[in-house]
């Protein structure tokens, strides 16, 4: 154990609480909702220095994150993810509007990671900040998405869709008997439907998750 963390161990028990908050893209409220904790408060003793990590928080950060190593969280041994194959694969995140992230990805670098159980084939994972999408996609979540072809479309999924004029996120359905995608609003009362061809369509992503983030 290194010398600081025999003389100032408090310190580094809220680091590595902070960096694992900071990878799944949550604030530390909704973190703590994630775990299973009533509420932040847990959290901000550890941060204050009146708490250190106990075995069951580490316990359950791991079982919602597997790729965390419950070693590290209680005494920093070791590296912050298990060995590759233990457990989810961090996903590129960009603090940007996926929609314009598409359309321009040159101007954007990765500002971290999210670590999603059971979403570890997105290709990236960036805001989404418009309005179309109501309910179903609020304005301010972060989404994961991975890039795929248009012929594998899956009719009614939520995409982001990248066209000669630029990006938009929507629900997709293909129109019977013709090569035109229907992209629809989920707020269809302020948004209109709009239809493409399908060969106009640059590119194709998934939405394959979406994380609310919510400060509470």
């Amino acid at each position: 154990m290194q010398k600081n963390e025999i003389n100032n161990p408090r310190p580094n028990n809220w680091q590595r609480i902070e960096k694992v908050v900071r990878w799944t893209g949550l604030s530390v409220n909704s973190f703590a909702l994630s775990i299973g904790l009533n509420r932040g408060e847990n959290l901000y003793q550890i941060k204050r220095g009146n708490n250190g990590i106990s075995g069951e928080l580490a316990r359950m950060i791991s079982e919602k994150y597997p790729g965390i190593s419950r070693a590290w969280l209680i005494a920093g041994e070791g590296e912050m993810f298990l060995a590759e194959g233990a457990g989810p694969r961090p996903v590129p995140f960009y603090n940007a509007d996926v929609e314009r992230f598409v359309a321009a990805p040159g101007r954007f670098r990765s500002s971290g990671s999210v670590l999603l159980p059971g979403v570890d084939d997105a290709d990236f994972a960036a805001l989404y900040n418009g309005r179309a999408m109501g309910w179903a996609v609020p304005a301010g979540s972060t989404v994961l998405v991975r890039r795929v072809a248009v012929e594998n479309l899956i009719p009614g999924g939520d995409y982001v869709v990248v066209v000669a004029d630029g990006a938009m996120m929507r629900r997709v359905r293909r129109e019977a008997g013709s090569d035109q995608l229907r992209l629809l609003a989920v707020d269809a009362d302020n948004f209109d439907e709009i239809r493409v061809n399908a060969a106009s369509v640059r590119e194709l992503y998934l939405v394959l998750a979406v994380v609310i983030n919510k400060i509470i």
